[in-house]
């Protein structure tokens, strides 16, 4: 009888060829294949200071890595920001090198244009179907020709690629996109990411089936695409001080015109030099100059209280239609209505990615939370690692007895172990009384965010939400912003960062003012007339301090953009006359990118993934922009690399965001690995020469994450090989006791599966 093999993944479509692959990912087989030292490959003693070393496959054999620094130039003009990302990739070997860079980008960012850039010639890239896109790279790559690639992987994260960068060569890639200032308070910011905290990524789940027409193997993969978005890190021993050691450099190059007089200019990440050129601009650079890319850099500017306008309208014309963007600021009002009692579930991150200063400001953080409950509130705490501890069975009352125990739980919580975020979320969205109005339901989860699979953890929230509202805190230096507000986006709630040990208490007042204060509900708008496509749809909530912003498309537009809406029970109303809008540029990739966005969310509301995907490919195809479906790629019509030399691709580590702890994340035979080398850990996947020998290394190594995959192909297959023998035996088993056309309960697939593994481990 053919033996069926199913393969279920997230968001991808996988070939059932890959299912053995995939399936073995659940087993730890050991994975130390010889192999001979190739060309390109070096000791330790023959390489000169200063090189970075990534570990070939070859014990005691290392390459050296292309090194990167980046140029950020940021134009602000009122809420809109254009910024130009320029990537500099120096390759210190005598060798023609490919490098492969992941990096982060602000979880809006419409990424539209893209240029190669050798010496004074820039190459310009152009948007492509995403496997098209691919082939394009991979054939200008082979062809010896300059090449270079930007692919999504989360809409804030992206990988660049680029090919035949010669010996001792200086090649860059630069990209632009469009984004928008945040408004909180009167305050106008932006968060740029500039280092990929490490993500867990659950393991995937299979099961085993049988019935009378064959047997099926699933395999369900929630992070099929693991491999790209946990790029290797160093560990920061491997840091060296000081501009000429300095790993992975950044500058920054802002301007600022906001439109009105700034009364302060700052940053709560790194020091500024700010020269003002007049009352409403000024010119910003980082004062320490070029800065190690290991944490989030933020930028913050107040008006004038006497200027600071409560609404704004943008406008911009592209092809023979009209865009706009309007943020309107709701007058603050304070509470008059008596207090609603609350049911507030506390959701802590202890995994390993939270240790040190993170774990320190999650618990200062709840704790202070604990502090605001009232005597009628009831409360929870759960907190997970890779397991998940309830401190009541359900919700209890905020007496003192109840506080002084979760104080002390609080107090005692130690960061180790994986980040299974998912059942924590389930546990929390559990709602014993969903027909009570009369209570006030919160969940408050405080997390670095530092996960792969949030496709998961959003149609959760989707389909448990139910009464309950998400309130999401972002944790340490480099928060998976992406998950932060979408998740809180979804769960019609607010998000919060606390990015600074030092200032828990002030931060965290953003928070209770989200919790505490009354929501804007009914919000509504009333478009001109000729106006269509208007997102965010349905408008959020709103909280204290939270402004409300839309992008919409119009043609001929005419008359006024009217807000409207219910705060602390009172109507509220705002008109805006399209009239006054402002003339700027950039509002169409906004509105295009909010377009994408809404289809990828239409995914967890009904909508079909083929819709979904016709969508989104569409609108990116449109406005040339990066998507998950669609890429930009750059090629230069001469060939560089000589015909006959080799091309090494190298994979290019990331710096482990600041504050936190490798050994916890990494565990201990990693951290005492990582010390044992001069630059960088051991355990970086690479795959040496493998284009141009059009081969595929014998062993390969991955620089491992709790939970997430490891070296798979080989021992993948070696697992399926498992299973195929052990349903056979099943086969017989069944056959002998009369059980033939039953189905096979996937737990017992799943126990005979782990006994394999346990037999080969």
């Amino acid at each position: 009888m053919e033996q069926m093999i199913t393969l279920t993944t997230y968001g991808l479509r996988t070939r059932p060829a890959l299912a053995g692959a995939l399936l073995a990912a659940t087993c730890l087989v050991p994975a130390a294949y010889a192999q001979q030292a190739r060309d390109g490959t070096v000791s330790k003693a023959e390489v000169s200071s200063g090189s970075l070393l990534l570990q070939s496959s070859t014990p005691g054999r290392y390459i050296e890595a292309p090194l990167v620094a980046a140029d950020v130039k940021m134009d602000i003009a009122g809420p809109i920001i254009r910024t130009k990302l320029t990537q500099r990739f120096t390759n210190p070997t005598q060798q023609w090198v490919e490098g492969v860079y992941a990096f982060p980008l602000p979880e809006g960012a419409a990424v539209d244009r893209l240029k190669i850039i050798i010496g004074d010639r820039f190459i310009e890239g152009d948007i492509k179907e995403r496997q098209q896109a691919r082939v394009l790279y991979e054939q200008a790559a082979a062809s010896g020709q300059r090449a270079g690639l930007v692919e999504e992987e989360r809409p804030n994260l992206f990988t660049a690629s680029m090919a035949n960068i010669g010996p001792g060569e200086t090649v860059a890639i630069q990209i632009e996109f469009q984004d928008k200032a945040r408004l909180d308070n009167g305050v106008w910011s932006t968060r740029f990411p500039l280092v990929i905290a490490p993500r867990y990524s659950p393991k995937p789940t299979f099961g085993l089936t049988a019935d009378r027409t064959g047997r099926a193997l699933s395999v369900t993969d929630p992070v099929p695409d693991r491999d790209r978005i946990t790029p290797p890190v160093l560990h920061p021993a491997h840091e060296p001080g000081g501009v000429e050691g300095l790993r992975l450099p950044v500058n920054f190059d802002i301007s600022l015109e906001a439109g009105v007089p700034i009364a302060d200019i700052s940053s709560q990440t790194h020091g500024l030099v700010v020269e003002r050129t007049d009352e409403n601009t000024a010119q910003i650079h980082l004062k320490d100059g070029e800065v190690p890319a290991d944490r989030d850099f933020v930028l913050s500017w107040t008006p004038q209280p006497a200027t600071a306008p409560t609404a704004s309208i943008f406008r911009e014309q592209h092809n023979g239609e009209d865009y706009l963007l309007a943020v309107v600021n709701p007058p603050a009002i304070k509470t008059t209505a008596q207090r609603r009692d609350r049911e507030t579930i506390f959701v802590i991150d202890n995994s390993g990615s939270m240790s040190g200063d993170s774990m320190d400001q999650a618990k200062r953080g709840l704790l202070l939370a604990l502090d605001r409950l009232a005597p009628t509130d009831e409360f929870n705490i759960i907190r997970f690692d890779d397991t998940m501890e309830l401190v009541f069975q359900t919700a209890a009352p905020a007496n003192a007895q109840n506080l002084a125990r979760a104080r002390r739980f609080v107090s005692n919580l130690e960061a180790n172990g994986g980040t299974e975020m998912l059942p924590a979320l389930q546990a929390a969205l559990v709602d014993n009384d969903r027909k009570n109005t009369e209570e006030v339901r919160q969940v408050v989860f405080i997390t670095d965010g530092a996960i792969g699979n949030e496709d998961q953890l959003f149609a959760a929230i989707h389909d448990g939400l139910g009464r309950s509202r998400l309130f999401t805190v972002g944790i340490g230096s480099a928060p998976n912003a992406y998950f932060m507000a979408n998740a809180a986006r979804q769960g019609r709630g607010a998000f919060t960062f606390m990015d600074d040990v030092t200032k828990v208490a002030e931060q965290s007042a953003k928070l209770f003012a989200a919790l505490e204060n009354p929501v804007m509900t009914d919000l509504e708008v009333k478009l001109p007339a000729g106006t269509a496509d208007a997102y965010p749809a349905p408008l959020p909530d709103l909280y204290a301090g939270e402004p409300v912003s839309m992008v919409m498309r119009a043609k001929d537009v005419t008359g006024d953009l009217t807000f409207s809406g219910k705060l602390n029970g009172k109507s509220w109303t705002m008109t805006l006359p399209v009239s006054e809008a402002a003339q700027s540029s950039g509002v169409a990739q906004l509105w295009a990118r909010a377009k994408i966005a809404n289809f990828e969310e239409s995914r967890y509301s009904g909508m079909t993934m083929e819709q979904v995907d016709a969508g989104v490919l569409k609108t990116a195809l449109d406005f040339h922009l990066v998507s998950r479906l669609t890429s930009l790629v750059a090629v230069d019509k001469t060939p560089a690399r000589p015909a006959g030399e080799k091309l090494d691709t190298r994979q290019i580590a990331s710096m482990l965001p600041k504050g936190w702890d490798f050994g916890a994340v990494f565990g201990p035979a990693a951290e005492t690995r990582a010390l044992r080398f001069d630059q960088l850990p051991d355990g970086v996947m690479q795959k040496i020469h493998a284009r141009a020998t059009q081969e595929k290394p014998k062993a390969e190594q991955d620089l491992a994450l709790p939970g997430t995959a490891s070296g798979w192909e080989m021992m993948l297959a070696f697992g399926l090989s498992l299973f195929v023998f052990g349903a056979a035996l099943l086969r017989r088993g069944r056959s002998a006791i009369g059980l033939r056309g039953q189905a096979l309960p996937a737990s017992v697939g799943s126990m005979r599966a782990t006994s394999a593994c346990n037999r080969v481990s």
